[in-house]
């Protein structure tokens, strides 16, 4: 048996680790159950979840080159490079352009799709499926995507099913082209199948697998790897995906090259007619000499005018000179009436050169920009205003160049003229002469500069090399989903956690007292002398021959009951103990009767119904109709014959709570009341007493002045722990030292030995339902 222990005043306790792991360990069962429906729960899921594999492609960028140090002047660069990382981020934007997939979903036709139909997956024929089929137009702007079922139907025709028709006609034949309310179709068989088992299949707009592209194409720069660009792409078929990251980098590097190739294209057009017009002219100079000379008989001039030429020459190659800068200047400047590309490394000066290309640049970077945006765009309006701000400074700074040469031109020729006056002897035949020269050498120079640039823009025109190098063709790294080992682990983990948090939040908005050291943790100084057992029925009554944990519970709780009125008293006489609770329901009556049976061994024992207001001890003995408040009312002296025999032991007798009266409180607070303990101790060793709750109602407090101890009964997982609180208040409030506490009702788990021990007079029940199972 379990004898009282002194407990000091103030005992602070540290966590059992071990008890409160233990506490969640008692539903093991629960945690192995929870870890193995989560573990089935994810085989199944990885059995029908469908792979996804990861590809990749690999593209490398040249680096913008010069010869020399020097940027070529005559020769335009063999292909174009890029500067540096700032460009390379423009190219990753303009690899996955709306115009560039659209070309890739054409090629691939990947506006249809076919599915096998399974029970609970369906999975995608890619290059399996029997049946071919192409969208040949689309009348629903708002089509998005929709799906059928194909069924043969004989005869060379198929059923549609499970989606939406025109007119409800669902029956078509192979081959020939069908309309559906989104647009018209043509479906055929693959060739060498002549049947099939039904499909599904899967119309999806351009616009719809475009925007798809665009989120699941994935484009990184590997850091401190150059210009380097990888794409990447994880889908369900391996061989889909690299068809697709093969086909957008195809496309990409045809889109780079022609760009490109488009100013160079528009400097050829230029010169091819620059060289049209200056060919016309010059073969009438030419025919026009010829014809002066054969009329004129001119044979040799510079002997007849070696002096005045001499002194001419040198103003006549200025004016050439001159002249020949003038008329490139005009030509340049009426091609800038319209916003096009301009020709480059025509001579002109520096400055002009330089505002020329980057008009050039301008002009293609805003192309670039409408083949994935529109002219509204913020972007698109920027570019126009900083071109036609370029175009208007590069047609300023002709018309400065034009009136400059124009200048020099008027001051030669007045030079010139000055020469002219002085070579008197000059006949108009050489005057004319010298003018047909000078135009001819004017166009045979402007001639010969245009077919040297034509030349330059041509070889330009014909590098064909691609803007980027494909390093790694598409290839398919492995499987990226699902993880089987991460998502095992994850279903176990979640299998564990979830019994956890259950009984956490089970745990942590418990209100209720369950153990001893809960009522210890609020009331330092409580003494707690027994903790009843549950599992009984509440009309259980400890027996002389009872050897179950019931019975020996309360057999402990008279032992420590004795040695607390022993020390408290110097001389043998009748002790009286009151039996209290909180509230109703929290076992009372029960501890009070098995108390006054316990104590009945060997003393006799007079067991009084205090609780006038909800009597309960009828529950174990036959009531009898008079008790104590017809006592208190009558006008008898003596209780005797109120007191009844309990009929279950010798030495225990009863006194019934009796008639319910309006005013138990005045009838307790009675001296006939006072008078009558006193009395009965004279005859009974040890008087119990069992009360009405103190939070109730206040019929107890008269009691507590005449009882030698006080047993207060917490009921465990009944008791609310604020109820403590109260104890606590009502110890200080009425200056109660003989309290000590029964808890009652307690769990084996939550007893001091728990469920490990026995002393083998006695067992436990067995476990029932699923503990029983385990």
């Amino acid at each position: 048996m379990e004898l009282m222990e002194s407990q000091p005043a103030v005992k602070k306790r540290k966590l059992n680790l071990k008890k409160e792991v233990l506490k969640y360990l008692r539903y093991w069962y629960w945690m192995l159950l929870s870890m193995i429906v989560f573990y089935l729960g994810a085989r199944v899921y990885l059995r029908y979840i469908t792979p996804q594999y990861l590809s990749k492609t690999t593209l490398q960028f040249p680096q913008s080159k010069t010869k020399g140090g020097v940027p070529l002047s005559d020769l335009t660069t063999l292909g174009n490079g890029l500067n540096g990382d700032s460009e390379l981020q423009g190219e990753a934007s303009a690899i996955l352009s709306k115009p560039i997939l659209a070309k890739v979903v054409g090629q691939l036709n990947m506006n249809v799709s076919f599915y096998g139909v399974g029970a609970i997956k369906e999975t995608e024929l890619y290059t399996s499926s029997p049946l071919l089929a192409n969208i040949i137009t689309v009348t629903d702007l708002r089509f998005s995507s929709v799906s059928y079922v194909v069924t043969p139907n004989g005869n060379n025709t198929y059923k549609l099913s499970e989606g939406p028709l025109l007119k409800g006609k669902d029956t078509f034949r192979l081959g020939e082209i069908a309309q559906l309310p989104f647009g018209k179709f043509v479906m055929n068989l693959k060739q060498g199948v002549k049947s099939f088992a039904p499909v599904k299949v899967v119309f999806r707009s351009t616009s719809n697998l475009v925007s798809s592209l665009e989120s699941s194409v994935i484009v990184s720069l590997p850091p401190d790897k150059g210009l380097m660009m990888e794409l990447s792409l994880i889908g369900a078929i391996p061989s889909k995906s690299e068809n697709i990251l093969n086909s957008i980098t195809e496309h990409y590097k045809q889109e780079g090259v022609k760009d490109r190739n488009l100013e160079a294209q528009n400097t050829q057009d230029f010169i091819n007619g620059r060289l049209e017009i200056i060919s016309e002219d010059l073969s009438g100079i030419e025919g026009e000499k010829e014809s002066f000379k054969r009329k004129n008989q001119i044979t040799d001039l510079d002997t007849q005018a070696a002096l005045a030429v001499n002194n001419a020459n040198a103003n006549t190659n200025q004016i050439v000179t001159l002249a020949t800068q003038l008329d490139l200047v005009n030509s340049i400047y009426a091609f800038t009436a319209a916003e096009r590309l301009l020709p480059s490394n025509m001579g002109l000066s520096s400055v002009t050169e330089g505002y020329i290309a980057k008009y050039n640049e301008m002009l293609l970077t805003k192309n670039k920009t409408l083949k994935q945006a529109t002219t509204q765009n913020p972007s698109v309006i920027q570019l126009n205003r900083d071109i036609a701000e370029m175009r208007d400074l590069i047609r300023d700074n002709l018309k400065e160049s034009k009136i400059t040469l124009q200048l020099q031109i008027a001051q030669v020729q007045n030079q010139l003229d000055t020469n002219r006056s002085k070579i008197y002897n000059y006949p108009t035949q050489e005057k004319v002469y010298r003018g047909i020269e000078r135009q001819q050498n004017l166009k045979e120079q402007l001639y010969l500069y245009l077919l040297q640039k034509r030349e330059e823009n041509a070889i330009t025109l014909a590098v064909t090399a691609p803007i980027a190098k494909v390093i790694n063709p598409a290839y398919t790294v492995g499987i990226v989903k699902p993880d089987r080992q991460k998502i095992t682990l994850g279903a176990l983990l979640a299998g564990l956690l979830l019994p956890l948090v259950i009984l956490f939040i089970k745990y942590a908005s418990d209100s209720k007292v369950h153990t001893k050291q809960q009522i210890q943790s609020q009331l330092p100084d409580a003494l707690i002398i027994a903790e009843i057992p549950e599992g009984e029925k509440e009309s259980h009554l400890v027996l002389a021959n009872d050897f179950s944990v019931f019975s020996e519970s309360f057999r402990i709780l008279t032992s420590n009951l004795k040695f607390i009125l022993k020390t408290k008293k110097n001389k043998k006489e009748s002790d009286v103990i009151l039996i209290t609770s909180s509230i109703k329901g929290e076992g009372k009556t029960t501890i009070a009767f098995n108390t006054a049976m316990s104590l009945a061994g060997n003393a006799k024992v007079l067991l009084i119904g205090a609780d006038i207001r909800n009597p309960q001890l009828h529950r174990f003995v036959p009531i009898k109709e008079k008790g104590l408040t017809d006592y208190l009312v009558s006008d008898d002296l003596v209780p005797d014959s109120y007191i009844v025999p309990s009929k279950i032991h010798d030495n225990v007798d009863v006194l019934f709570s009796g008639a319910l009266a309006p005013n138990p409180n005045d009838l307790l607070e009675m001296d006939k009341f006072d008078a009558m303990i006193e009395l009965l101790r004279e005859r009974y060793r040890y008087i119990v007493i069992d009360s009405a709750p103190v939070m109730l109602v206040s019929d107890t407090l008269h009691l507590i002045d005449i009882a030698d101890a006080i047993l207060y009964v917490v009921k465990s997982n009944y008791t609310e722990v604020q109820m403590l609180d109260f104890i606590d208040e009502l110890q200080t409030t009425h200056d109660v030292t003989n309290m000590s506490f029964v808890l009652n009702n307690v769990k084996p788990e939550n007893s001091r030995y728990g469920n490990k021990y026995g002393y083998g007079y006695y067992t436990n029940s067995g476990k029932q339902g699923i503990k029983k199972f385990f």
